[in-house]
C-alpha cells in the first residue's frame, strides 16, 4: 500500500494565505521559518526580505494602507521578534491590519534555554495586538490563522500574531488531515439604522459651519467614493488625517486638506464648526489642541457626530450628540442615498473659505526663507512636488522635515500620502515606500523624509535595489534632528545642545554603494533637473538636498511664564 502523501507546517500555513489571495509578505530570514519560505516557492507567493525586521513590518502596514487590505510580515525567533515590536505598536496604535508571523523555539525544549528561545513572544504581544496566540500542533495553523486574518480585518482593524514554534512548523502529517479553509474573512459591513440615518441628515440640515472628518475608518472600509458622492450633494467640507488622505482629493473644491488646518481656520477668524461628522475618526492628539478638546477651547460648542464601526470609541475624550455604530462605507453610502432627497443650504462661502485656507502656507514663510543662508526646507518640498507624477504615492518621514511634506503634498487617491501616525514612529518611511511599491508595482513612489529618521533603516537601499524597486528616496539634511534642536534651543538655549547634532554624512554615497541612483543637491535650482534624473534612471534613487537647519516651522516661541514647565510634544506643566 503506498505511503500518504505529507505536508509540514510551512505549506499549511501559504496555502490558507494563497487561499486568501495573499501575493506578498514581507520577510528577514530565520530558519526557523525555513518550510514557510520554501512553500512560497512553490505557491508563487512573493518574499520580500528586508535587512531589518522592523522594516518588514513597516512595509506590510504600509501595503495594508495602500491596498485597503492586509499585510503579511515575519520574523524569527528570539531577537527577530524583539525587533519586529516596534512595527506590531505602531500598526496597534494606527489601527492597521498585519499579520505577524513569528517563529519560536522548539516546543519540547521549554525551560532548558534554547537558542533565541526562554521568552514569553505571545505574552508580549498581547498587549500591542488584536489577537496573539501559539500553534502547538501541526494541524491547528490554517484554523489559527484564518482566525487571526478575521480578527485583524473585521471590526476595527489592527495586527495579530501567530507563533508557530519550529518544531510545530517543521512536523509533517497526511496532506488530506487537514483542510484549508475556504471562506476566510467575513463580509460585514453594519449599517446605520433609517432612525440614525433620519437623526444625522436633520443636524446637519441645521448647521451653518458643518464639516466632516474623515480618518482611516474610510480608508479601510474603501469609502471615498461615497464620501465624495455625500460631499458633493449636501456641499459640506471634508478635512482628512494623515491615514485617510486621498479619500477626498486634495484639489477638490470641498477638501480642507489636513485636519490640522481646521486650527488655522480658527486663529484667522474664520471660526470652529457648529456640526462636525467624524467618519472612523478618532479622538486623541490629531485632534487637539483647539479643535474638538473642550479644554482647549472653553466655549467650544460643536456637536459631534461619530460613526465609527468600534463602539469603545464613541465619545472618547469628547461628548458625542450622534452615535452611530456601523461601516463607514455603508453609513455614507446611506447617507448619500437620504441627502439626495432633500434640499441643503447654500454652505459654499464657508466651504470655499476652508478650501482656500488650506493654501495658508504659501505665503506663511516668505520673510523666513528671505532670512535664511542656506536652502530653506519649504522651498525644497514645494520644488520637489512641482516634478512628481500627479498619481505619485509619498511617504513621509522625519521631526521637521514630515511636516513641511504634509504642507504641500497633494492625494487624488486613497493611500496616496502616508506619515506618522500615534506611535511617533522614526524610520517608517523608507520601509513604507517599499509596501507602497510593492502594492502598487506600476505607481511611482516616492520617500521623503528627514536625515535622521532616513538613519535609523538606510540599509534598506539594499532592499530596494534587490527586489527592483525604483523608490526615489529624498532626504532633507540639516546634519540634525532638527526637531530636537529646535526644541532644545527654546526650552534651554542655543548653547545648551546635547545628542542632537549629527555629521556631514553624504547619504547618496551611501545609496550608491548599494547599487542606487544619487545625486548631491544644495540649491533649489537643482532639485528640478536631480529629481528628473532619478525617475528616469529606472532604479532606486538618493538625492541628499542639504537643508538650513536655522528654518523652523515656527518663530521661536516667546518665554513661557515662570508658572510654567515647558514639554516637548506635550501641554506644559504648571509649577506647584
Amino acid at each position: 500500500m503506498a505511503e500518504s502523501k505529507t505536508i509540514d507546517g510551512g505549506e499549511l500555513l501559504v496555502r490558507t494565505l494563497k487561499q486568501e489571495g495573499v501575493r506578498d509578505v514581507f520577510v528577514l530570514h530565520g530558519g526557523h521559518l525555513d518550510p514557510i519560505f520554501q512553500a512560497c516557492l512553490d505557491q508563487e507567493i512573493r518574499v520580500i526580505d528586508t535587512r531589518h525586521e522592523a522594516a518588514a513590518g513597516h512595509a506590510a502596514d504600509a501595503y495594508a494602507r495602500a491596498t485597503a487590505g492586509f499585510g503579511v510580515a515575519m520574523a524569527t525567533a528570539g531577537p527577530g521578534f524583539t525587533n519586529i515590536i516596534t512595527a506590531i505598536t505602531h500598526a496597534y496604535l494606527d489601527c492597521s491590519p498585519v499579520i505577524f508571523i513569528a517563529g519560536a523555539a522548539p516546543l519540547r525544549d521549554a525551560e532548558r534555554l534554547p537558542l533565541q528561545g526562554g521568552i514569553d513572544q505571545v505574552a508580549m504581544a498581547k498587549p500591542v495586538t488584536k489577537w496573539a496566540a501559539q500553534a502547538t500542533r501541526t494541524e491547528q495553523i490554517p484554523h489559527l490563522l484564518a482566525h487571526g486574518i478575521r480578527e485583524a480585518t473585521s471590526g476595527r482593524p489592527g495586527p495579530v500574531l501567530l507563533e508557530i514554534p519550529i518544531d510545530v512548523l517543521f512536523s509533517k502529517i497526511a496532506a488530506d488531515a487537514v483542510k484549508i479553509p475556504e471562506s476566510i474573512t467575513v463580509n460585514s459591513a453594519p449599517a446605520p439604522t433609517a432612525g440614525q440615518v433620519q437623526e444625522v441628515m436633520d443636524l446637519l440640515q441645521t448647521a451653518e459651519r458643518p464639516v466632516m472628518v474623515a480618518g482611516g475608518g474610510t480608508l479601510f472600509a474603501d469609502a471615498h467614493k461615497a464620501l465624495l458622492q455625500f460631499a458633493e450633494t449636501t456641499g459640506i467640507p471634508v478635512y482628512t488625517n494623515n491615514k485617510a488622505r486621498g479619500v477626498m482629493p486634495t484639489d477638490h473644491p470641498l477638501s480642507g486638506h489636513s485636519l490640522t488646518n481646521m486650527a488655522i481656520a480658527r486663529a484667522s477668524g474664520l471660526g470652529i464648526p457648529d456640526v462636525a461628522l467624524f467618519l472612523g475618526a478618532r479622538f486623541g492628539m490629531f485632534t487637539e489642541p483647539g479643535l474638538f478638546a473642550s479644554e482647549y477651547v472653553p466655549d467650544l460648542t460643536t456637536r459631534i457626530i461619530q460613526v465609527d464601526i468600534c463602539g469603545t470609541e464613541m465619545g472618547r475624550n469628547r461628548p458625542v450628540e450622534i452615535p452611530v455604530l456601523a461601516d463607514c462605507n455603508a453609513a455614507l453610502a446611506a447617507f448619500a442615498t437620504a441627502a439626495a432627497d432633500r434640499g441643503w443650504p447654500d454652505w459654499s462661502p464657508w466651504a470655499n473659505a476652508i478650501h482656500e485656507m488650506a493654501s495658508w502656507h504659501k505665503s506663511a514663510f516668505t520673510e523666513a526663507i528671505a532670512r535664511t543662508d542656506g536652502l530653506h526646507p519649504y522651498d525644497a518640498v514645494t520644488e520637489i512636488m512641482k516634478g512628481l507624477p500627479e498619481d505619485t504615492v509619498v511617504c513621509a518621514d522625519g521631526g521637521e522635515a514630515a511636516l513641511w511634506v504634509d504642507f504641500v503634498s497633494r492625494a487624488r487617491n486613497p493611500g496616496q500620502y502616508m506619515g506618522h501616525g500615534y506611535l511617533g514612529c522614526l524610520g517608517i518611511g523608507l520601509p513604507f515606500a517599499m509596501g507602497a511599491q510593492v502594492a502598487n508595482p506600476d505607481t511611482r513612489v516616492v520617500c521623503i523624509s528627514g536625515d535622521g529618521a532616513a538613519g535609523l533603516n538606510i540599509q534598506e537601499f539594499d532592499t530596494m535595489v534587490r527586489h527592483n524597486l525604483p523608490i526615489v528616496t529624498i532626504i532633507l539634511n540639516n546634519k540634525a534632528w532638527g526637531m530636537c534642536v529646535h526644541g532644545q534651543q527654546n526650552m534651554f538655549g542655543d548653547n545648551r545642545l546635547v545628542a542632537t547634532m549629527l555629521g556631514e554624512s553624504r547619504y547618496d554615497t551611501v545609496a550608491e554603494g548599494f547599487g542606487c541612483h544619487g545625486e548631491f543637491i544644495e540649491t533649489a535650482a537643482e532639485i528640478g533637473d536631480a529629481l528628473q534624473r532619478a525617475l528616469d534612471s529606472g532604479r532606486p534613487a538618493c538625492l541628499n538636498i542639504v537643508t538650513d537647519l536655522s528654518a523652523t516651522l515656527a518663530d521661536r516661541t516667546e518665554v513661557k511664564p515662570k508658572s510654567e514647565i515647558e514639554m516637548p510634544y506635550y501641554e506644559n506643566l504648571k509649577e506647584g
